[in-house]
């Protein structure tokens, strides 16, 4: 295979890679698609994923607090434990009520207070805090 080849292939590769990131990523300023989004990486036991939708003060110990409290159960109970979250959770718009913004899943299984800063939103504490 020649150079000209090469940088051609290298070059379609990072388009693609390119296009797939801008097409999943997650838009910040919606906060149902944020509460969806950290709901499927937590679902998916991805606790890095999960803990990039955290206020950024609280990623670390979040993410520390739940790799400790999942890897200290045993099957049986973490399996329940994932299975409560909902895979294919539907959000509605968040709620304000006494200074806290809550949104809920569509089926009130699961729900999380969320804060917005320099307008993306984060979630705060879930239901499994």
């Amino acid at each position: 295979m020649n150079f000209k080849k090469l940088l051609i292939v290298v070059a379609a590769v990072l388009v693609l890679i390119v296009v797939w990131k801008f097409f999943t990523r997650i838009d910040r300023s919606d906060p149902a698609a944020v509460a969806t989004a950290f709901t499927r990486a937590l679902k998916a036991q991805d606790s890095g994923g999960a803990s990039s939708f955290i206020v950024p003060d609280q990623q670390a110990a979040w993410r520390q607090k739940l790799d400790d409290n999942t890897q200290s159960m045993r099957s049986g109970t973490m399996e329940r434990f994932f299975e409560r979250i909902p895979a294919a959770p539907t959000y509605g718009a968040p709620v304000t009520v006494g200074g806290k913004t809550m949104i809920t899943s569509a089926d009130k299984a699961f729900s999380m207070e969320m804060k917005q800063i320099d307008g993306k939103w984060y979630v705060v504490k879930t239901d499994f805090d």
